[in-house]
């Protein structure tokens, strides 16, 4: 997923922090709109834009930025650091500027900033060391969280099995086939079958012959390290609440986890 981070910080490069925590988990390119860059994004699957909040709003400049791109029907998220504890309505103008664009608005993101203006001088700053580790790691959850909602796979549970493979039910995703039943799905078109999801997985989910499948997702318990690995992004983990309580149970009255956790790989 193509993504591309447009940031103003201006002050103490709060939100700058945040910007390269998301560019982090995301891969993505990131830009600071204060030379007025002149950026195509047609080419861009997500498009984050963030800055401070200003008198109420994100700041002037990231907002006549944004006034001028052409984002319609594009996934855009917008984020902030902020004085004030609450969001309140802060992202407001923003986002009607985005809506106004045609842009859709995938999430939202904001935490703490430090300010050292107005009366917070005369106690020399106010949200001092803010943002945070816990700040920017939160940051970082947001950002993965939005790959997992906007990965091309996030929908393919619902659509109708064609077939099956080996056992494992196959599906259209567009013009693509996905190998998958209720977890762990791995999309066959774009897989270059290099075994990374079979090295890491902990479960052994995994069997790579002449292509790769995941044989074995009863026992996955969605830590994403195969999802987080793959460099096609061919494999999507449908978490779940229900998924959780499988794992839970599976854990607590079978030794079926156990044995898959411990067993030889050979052969996976």
């Amino acid at each position: 997923m193509r993504t591309i981070i447009l940031y103003r910080s201006s002050y103490k490069g709060n939100t700058l922090k945040i910007a390269q925590s998301m560019a982090d988990a995301l891969s993505a390119e990131l830009v600071s709109v204060d030379n007025t860059p002149t950026i195509d994004l047609s080419g861009y699957d997500l498009i984050g834009f963030g800055s401070a909040i200003n008198f109420a709003a994100h700041d002037i400049r990231l907002q006549r930025f944004v006034s001028e791109q052409n984002i319609d029907g594009k996934n855009v998220f917008i984020f902030s650091t902020r004085c004030r504890p609450f969001l309140g309505a802060y992202h407001k103008p923003l986002k009607k500027i985005i809506e106004r664009k045609g842009g859709i608005i995938a999430g939202e993101f904001s935490c703490r900033g430090f300010d050292r203006t107005g009366p917070w001088v005369l106690m020399n700053g106010y949200n001092k060391a803010r943002p945070n580790e816990l700040d920017m790691f939160k940051a970082r959850l947001f950002a993965k969280g939005l790959h997992r909602k906007l990965h091309p796979l996030a929908s393919v549970h619902r659509n109708l099995v064609i077939g099956y493979s080996d056992g494992i039910p196959i599906r259209h995703n567009g013009a693509d086939l996905v190998f998958g039943d209720k977890v762990v799905f791995l999309n066959a078109s774009s897989c270059v079958n290099c075994g990374k999801c079979v090295k890491v997985c902990p479960m052994h989910i995994f069997t790579k012959t002449d292509k790769v499948l995941p044989m074995d997702e009863l026992n996955c318990i969605q830590c994403r390290l195969c999802a987080d690995k793959c460099p096609t992004s061919s494999i999507y983990i449908n978490e779940s609440f229900l998924n959780g309580l499988r794992i839970a149970f599976r854990e607590s009255f079978s030794d079926k986890l156990q044995k898959s956790y411990n067993s030889d790989d050979k052969g996976h």
